[in-house]
């Protein structure tokens, strides 16, 4: 009985240590405009953007980009970036805001991300839809 208890804790231990932690990008609803950004408040996941010149909403969720570490490879990349439209029609683009958080993604399983071409010919894989979390990625490796 012990032994079978003992063989249970580490079967679930060892599926609890290769858990991964499943993110989308953050709905629009969610990001706010502060001293000249746009960012979430999601302190496992915080997102940021560039600078922006003035004051703005965001409208509307337009895709995400991944870039992978090799070749095709969907279980280790790095996300580039979630793009969004603002309500003046701006483009706005939001980054992961933990860098070593960007680093170990790795993308579900989806018919959402496509395989295409930057404009400098490197392969990425490119999410476009309406609903972020159709965009769905996993942090490989969670130091939340």
């Amino acid at each position: 009985m012990i032994k079978r208890l003992v063989c249970l804790y580490f079967l679930m231990a060892g599926s609890l240590a290769q858990a991964h932690d499943a993110f989308s990008c953050p709905y629009p609803s969610t990001i706010r405009y502060v001293d000249g950004f746009f960012l979430t408040s999601d302190v496992r996941f915080p997102w940021l953007s560039s600078k922006v010149k003035h004051r703005d909403f965001v409208d509307r969720f337009i895709g995400a980009i991944f870039i992978p570490e090799k070749d095709q490879e969907r279980e280790n990349g790095r996300l580039d970036k979630c793009v969004y439209r603002t309500g003046s029609g701006q483009r706005v683009a939001l980054r992961p805001g933990k860098a070593e958080l960007a680093e170990a993604i790795s993308l579900t399983s989806t018919l959402h991300w496509q395989i295409a071409k930057d404009p400098l010919e490197q392969e990425v894989y490119i999410c476009q839809d309406s609903q972020p979390d159709n965009c769905a990625f996993t942090i490989a490796k969670p130091k939340l």
